[in-house]
């Protein structure tokens, strides 16, 4: 498939102070500029490994703000030496005040998707929207190819238990949202991540319908969907309703926790197309910014020098000394507020 006819994005959110929610993997407050910064010096990071990898790859951000100046670096010029499409949408898919003090403004999936159908795209044109806090080491082609004989792609989170809680609904629950909207079968309901949601503008168009049905009765606490707080839950039901129709991509994606408290890292991890990096946000990413920074945010870079550059600051496979040190000196510093 030729690469115009793939698009590779993320989105980003930029509260208000009334708006604000907690992010923990983040250390804080949405609406809260440094918190902020951190997800923006993962979005340079995240484009630089993708355009290094995928020299012909076509990129978006999906955002509500003009990218800001963070660490003296204009965002948005860099964005652009990345050949980043910059798309500026509203978000719009926001739960009710108090709905949740956590992940408030994470549905931004469907704004994303409208904001294409409303843009005129091709309908066979493949969308990839992945977390901010996503580094891409290889070329991205098998990720996409993955929609060839599916309608829908996503990772699966190696949590099975009916009663195991997802963000406040257990997968049971789940499972019962699920067969309201249609699911059959004898197996429960998966639980789909949030780090990777992929269709194509003309299935999204075919199945828009249950996703818009479960984002109204997120937003007004009505119906079935009246405990949905997350895009997980969304792609959770949604999947099992579309059973068949959705691709797995575990094998080119992992949600990687490097934290002294829970990891996840094990030998093989560096050879999987997208590194998901929750614990590395104000770690290894912010490293990375730092050196890219350096550089003068080269435009081009030699895949397994990057590869290396990646594993020394993420830890991936293991981490060496000297990030050990380097980041336990930081989060004994955030531990009374002199580091975010």
């Amino acid at each position: 498939m030729p690469h115009t006819q793939s698009l590779l994005a993320t989105g980003f959110v930029a509260d208000l102070p009334d708006e604000g929610t907690l992010f923990p993997s983040a250390g804080g407050n949405s609406a809260d500029p440094r918190i902020q910064a951190v997800y923006w010096r993962c979005i340079v990071a995240l484009f630089a490994s993708a355009r290094f990898t995928n020299p012909d790859q076509r990129l978006a951000l999906f955002t509500n703000v003009e990218p800001p100046v963070v660490d003296g670096v204009n965002v948005a010029e860099v964005l652009e030496r990345y050949r980043v499409e910059i798309r500026r949408v509203p978000l719009k898919a926001r739960l009710a005040p108090g709905t949740t003090s956590s992940w408030g403004n994470v549905l931004y999936f469907h704004d994303i998707m409208e904001s294409l159908v409303d843009s005129g795209e091709d309908p066979e044109l493949r969308i990839a929207v992945v977390d901010s806090d996503v580094l891409v080491t290889r070329p991205i082609q098998p990720l996409f190819a993955l929609l060839d004989d599916h309608e829908f792609a996503g990772y699966i989170v190696r949590q099975t238990d009916p009663g195991d809680t997802v963000n406040g609904l257990s997968m049971r629950e789940m499972d019962q949202i699920s067969r309201f909207y249609g699911a059959t079968g004898g197996e429960l309901a998966l639980h789909f991540g949030g780090e990777l949601f992929m269709t194509s503008i003309a299935a999204w168009l075919r199945h828009r319908p249950l996703f818009t049905a479960m984002l109204e009765g997120a937003i007004t606490r009505t119906g079935p969907a009246a405990g949905i707080i997350t895009e997980e839950h969304i792609f959770s039901v949604a999947f099992a309703v579309l059973r068949g129709k959705v691709a797995h991509a575990n094998h080119l994606i992992k949600r990687i926790w490097t934290s002294p408290r829970y990891s996840s890292v094990a030998p093989g991890d560096e050879r999987l197309l997208l590194w998901h990096l929750p614990s590395e946000k104000r770690y290894g990413l912010r490293d990375m910014f730092a050196a890219l920074r350096r550089g003068g945010f080269p435009r081009a870079m030699d895949i397994y020098t990057f590869r290396a550059m990646a594993m020394e600051f993420c830890g991936v496979p293991r981490k060496g000394l000297g990030k050990i040190l380097h980041d336990g000196v930081r989060q004994l510093a955030a531990k009374v507020g002199l580091y975010k």
